[in-house]
């Protein structure tokens, strides 16, 4: 075992997780030995320290490397995805654990009276599990991506909760990143490279809406990690 440094997630480590990408049909290997093969250890001030360390298993990083992939192309489930695609799932990982570990903290030790209500973070927390869902084409997408790791539906259910969780944290309590305004909308459709040029915008208003969303949590989530990094330790551990 070793440790490194944050953005680097261990030749090992990366050599392992990308020649996943090379798979066009899943391992022949059980998902239970699979669940066994962790491949880093991490933990930080916000995830509990050392006592609490988390764990990220082989399967799990690929499939995000996956997303990572796929996020990028329109078509296929991110097979053959490269390096830096394993490099950038390991960071989102870190992060979003981090964000929703402060989330969930702050959900608890709020007093009632200043707690949200459950409907009202479920409704947050829904709404950009939706958009993050329709960014990467839709939930078949996904989960056909989650078969080729052998990852179960509800597997997925838990990180696609994690993002979530971890982008109503920086809405409440770093930047406001859930619910863009019209004068932004209009800013963003006539000045960045969105996926909607040549349309009208009143008809992909909501579509475009979505987009923002998910590109600011993740601008959003990438400025938390950089300024986080010296709480940050990373053991590999294969």
């Amino acid at each position: 075992m070793r440790r490194v440094a944050l953005g680097i997630a261990g030749a090992a480590v990366l050599a392992c997780v990308v020649s996943r990408g090379a798979w066009a049909q899943p391992p022949s290997q059980p998902a239970a030995q699979q669940l066994e093969q962790v491949v880093v250890r991490f933990y930080a001030t916000e995830t509990g320290g050392t006592a609490q360390p988390r764990f990220i298993d082989e399967r799990t990083l690929a499939f995000e490397a996956r997303l990572e992939a796929m996020a990028e192309k329109s078509d296929g489930i991110g097979d053959g995805y490269a390096e830096r695609h394993v490099r950038a799932a390991l960071e989102r990982h870190i992060a979003e654990t981090m964000l929703a570990s402060l989330g969930d903290q702050m959900l608890k030790d709020l007093p009632a009276q200043q707690r949200p209500s459950p409907e009202a973070v479920g409704s947050a927390t829904h709404a950009f599990s939706d958009a993050a869902v329709e960014r990467l084409g839709g939930r078949p997408r996904i989960d056909r991506a989650a078969d080729a790791e052998q990852l179960a539906a509800a597997e997925v259910d838990v990180l696609l909760a994690r993002g979530a969780i971890a982008a109503w944290y920086l809405d409440r309590e770093v930047a406001p990143i859930l619910r863009p305004t019209d004068e932004q909308l209009r800013e963003v459709f006539r000045t960045s490279a969105h996926p909607f040029r040549g349309e009208p915008y009143e008809r992909v208003r909501d579509a475009l809406a979505r987009w923002f969303v998910v590109e600011r949590e993740r601008v959003a989530e990438t400025a938390y990690l950089q300024q986080a990094r010296s709480r940050v330790h990373i053991v590999v551990t294969k």
